[in-house]
């Protein structure tokens, strides 16, 4: 459908009443570009670039300027200069000096008048400096820029593009192979397995880094929400900045283990059972580790000390020289051992590189400790195990982007 004068008047409607609302200033920025005029559009684009970078909305400011570079205006370069300024510093956090906050503009707009598009240009161009001018206190680190040094985050944001998904677009397919990192400038998207609503994320948000940290495949399916913008950052561009910045790496790696452990208290009974701070405290003694592939991480045989959880990858159980079942992402395995101290009655193999999430028998041993409730929670599930005659195996689902 054709975008009209009418629709320029609505959205600046919109704006006018709700001023700090970054949608409406892209829809009006959207209109001016699709009604020919690019000037226009340029200044309501630089406009949220800039009242994002003051706002803490980083990649939105970042996703303004990439769009900027894209039409050709050197105010694309000039505010991805002023972002890194302010974000690439590695801070615990960042107080922009400027006026203090004013929710709305104390500015009189209700008379702008004139044609549609004259009335855009004229609320836009008041509201342009007060947006820029707002202070929010102090903001919160980049989740990505702010692990860098300025010359990092250039290279980095040197390489993102920003890419416009309307409602209903998957972004990411489960099965996919991990190809690129995603930083959500402005929408809400879901995360799906099959049709099992995982989790929702924000404007602000990355995804798609625990299968780019594993190497594994996606296992879970990103879809817009509502009209969304992202920024896709290249695998390839992420693994070498990583290697430069090992902080990159760090932010990475804990942003991907706080949302496995976040599902993992959602989907699995072993943590149902507990109060929030216990949880927090089994939680806080579970660790990360990389498993290549064809490795045998339990041997048949052998003393198990580790209740271990896959959250990335294919793992395969043997015994009797056979498959005895196949673990993917959310499987559990080792609780049996945990419990009874008995050794491990098959081979659990990666067939593919694998992520993990384990936990020693001594710190779960002095949990349970203090927690009866989580010990009589293991050994109903190594009942229903041993009943299923399914040993090492645990089928359960997880938020794994």
């Amino acid at each position: 459908m054709p975008v009209t004068a009418d629709d320029l008047s609505r959205a600046t409607r919109t704006l006018r009443s709700h001023p700090t609302d970054f949608g409406a200033w892209l829809e009006v920025a959207a209109i001016f570009g699709a009604l020919g005029h690019a000037d226009d559009a340029e200044a309501v684009f630089a406009a949220i670039g800039e009242g994002a970078r003051a706002g803490g909305r980083v990649a939105l400011a970042v996703a303004c300027a990439c769009h900027l570079e894209k039409l050709g205006s050197m105010r694309g370069g000039e505010l991805i200069e002023e972002v890194i300024e302010t974000y690439a510093t590695g801070g615990p956090h960042f107080k922009l000096a400027k006026p203090s906050l004013i929710e709305k503009p104390d500015i009189d707009l209700t008379n702008a008048g004139g044609t549609p598009l004259a009335d855009a240009r004229t609320v836009t161009k008041v509201l342009a400096p007060w947006l820029a001018s707002r202070d929010p206190g102090s903001v919160a680190p980049a989740p990505l820029l702010s692990a860098l040094s300025k010359p990092g985050a250039r290279a980095l944001v040197g390489v993102m593009t920003a890419k416009a998904y309307a409602a209903g677009t998957t972004i990411i397919e489960a099965g996919a192979p991990a190809t690129a990192l995603y930083w959500l400038a402005h929408g809400n998207v879901s995360v799906k397995k099959g049709t099992t609503l995982l989790g929702e994320l924000h404007s602000g948000a990355f995804f798609g880094e625990i299968a780019l940290v594993g190497g594994t495949t996606r296992t879970a399916s990103v879809i817009a929400t509502d009209d969304v913008w992202v920024l896709e950052i290249p695998a390839k561009a992420v693994e070498t900045a990583a290697q430069k910045h090992p902080q990159l790496a760090e932010v990475l790696a804990f942003h991907a283990r706080q949302r496995l452990l976040s599902n993992l208290t959602k989907m699995s009974e072993l943590f149902k059972a507990l109060k929030q701070v216990d949880r927090d405290a089994l939680l806080a003694k579970f660790t990360t580790e990389i498993v290549p592939a064809n490795t045998t991480f339990i041997a048949e045989g052998t003393a198990n000390q580790f209740l271990w959880v896959i959250v990335a990858g294919r793992c395969e159980v043997r015994g009797g020289g056979s498959v005895v079942a196949e673990l993917g992402p959310g499987a559990a395995v080792g609780e049996i051992s945990l419990v009874s101290g008995a050794t491990a009655v098959a081979d659990v193999v990666a067939i593919e590189q694998v992520v993990v999430l384990k936990l020693s028998k001594q710190a779960f041993d002095q949990v349970a400790k203090h927690q009866p409730a989580l010990l009589a929670t293991v050994e109903k599930l190594v009942v229903a195990r041993e009943k299923e005659n399914r040993a090492l195996f645990q089928d359960a689902s997880d938020l794994i982007v």
